[in-house]
């Protein structure tokens, strides 16, 4: 059923390079099954966050040898969807696509509207739309960028199956699909296919070409949702693995500090064992320094008692004019 569809290609099998936290994750394998049948020779993506579909994009090209140049718009700072962040999101996607995308990859930090100003009109073929997504915003984006698209354009809008949180994008994929040819995905908040430009190859006109509610149609979603669950099941086994390798080094981290603390109290209870000698000894010197107090006491005692009998004497009393005398001539 599917190859009454499309024609599958090995694209759609990609094990993406980046896996980060994503939404779009799930929309990988067709994002790369599209970028190979289409080959666009400049693909702009607005509003790429971890840059989860745009390092897939840009894997594909490598891949598949394609002469694209790829661009990824964004200001990096956030929106009340995505939440706001710091420079480090920005950083670490720079860092990511320097090594492995530099050759045909560019980082355009700025507001969308200011990037129009750096394409010619009718020069982009592949546009992927997932910034604010009000619908006044997606519609406007859609406005501004339209001059730009050539005419074998394809415009991808995500989270067209949302419907909460002032999401309006499926408003206005229900509306732009009157005016063009398009095919949506319901898996992964949904991921509209919008063929603006006329001239499109065969493989994707006859993806856009199917009825809705037929056979092949479901067999096209059920095998890209299918392919976008393996990807989201590697995302969450890496994301398992980076945990446990962080538990593991703060395990590491406990141990060594344990090791430290062992350390430590051995040495404390060897200064432990030198303090309960030194005050033994110090308790010894005491009970000495007593005794001998107690000794020299009694010998005192003994002196004051012997004194007192010689000083009571009989003899002693007789021969006190004597030493009196004696202290005299001595003056």
């Amino acid at each position: 059923m599917i190859l009454d569809a499309i024609q599958p290609n090995l694209a759609m099998f990609i094990r993406p390079l980046r896996l980060v936290s994503s939404g779009w994750s799930g929309h990988v394998p067709f994002g790369a099954w599209l970028t190979a049948v289409q080959q666009p020779r400049i693909l702009v993506e607005l509003g790429s966050h971890f840059g989860m579909s745009y390092a897939a994009f840009c894997q594909t090209v490598q891949n598949e040898g394609l002469n694209t140049k790829c661009f990824a718009v964004d200001t990096w700072q956030g929106d009340e969807h995505a939440g706001f962040y710091g420079d480090s999101v920005y950083n670490d996607l720079a860092a990511f696509n320097d090594k492995h995308f530099a050759s045909f990859s560019r980082l355009m930090r700025m507001t969308f509207d200011e990037a129009t100003t750096y394409f010619e009109d009718g020069s982009v073929d592949l546009l992927h739309i997932d910034g604010l997504h009000t619908y006044e915003a997606v519609k406007h984006d859609f406005e501004s960028w339209l001059p730009k698209l050539s005419d074998r354009a394809i415009v991808l809008f995500h989270d067209t199956n949302v419907r909460e949180r002032d999401f309006g994008v499926w408003q206005y994929w229900a509306e732009i699909t009157k005016k063009y040819p398009g095919f949506e995905f319901d898996h992964s908040a949904g991921l509209g296919v919008l063929a603006v430009g006329p001239n499109q190859p065969a493989e994707l006109r006859k993806l856009l070409d199917l009825p809705k509610d037929q056979a092949g149609a479901k067999a096209v979603k059920e095998v890209f949702s299918s392919l976008g669950e393996s990807t989201l099941r590697r995302w969450e086994l890496e994301s398992t693995r980076q945990e446990l390798a962080s538990k593991a080094s703060d395990v590491e981290r406990v141990l060594a500090q344990l090791a430290n603390v062992d350390k430590e109290l051995s040495t404390l209870q060897k200064d432990h064992l030198r303090a309960a000698g030194l005050l033994e000894q110090y308790d010894r010197t005491i009970k000495e320094t007593h005794a001998l107090n107690e000794a020299l006491s009694g010998e005192l005692a003994r002196s004051e008692a012997a004194r007192g009998g010689v000083e009571n004497s009989l003899s002693w009393r007789i021969t006190k004019p004597l030493r009196a005398a004696r202290r005299m001539f001595k003056g």
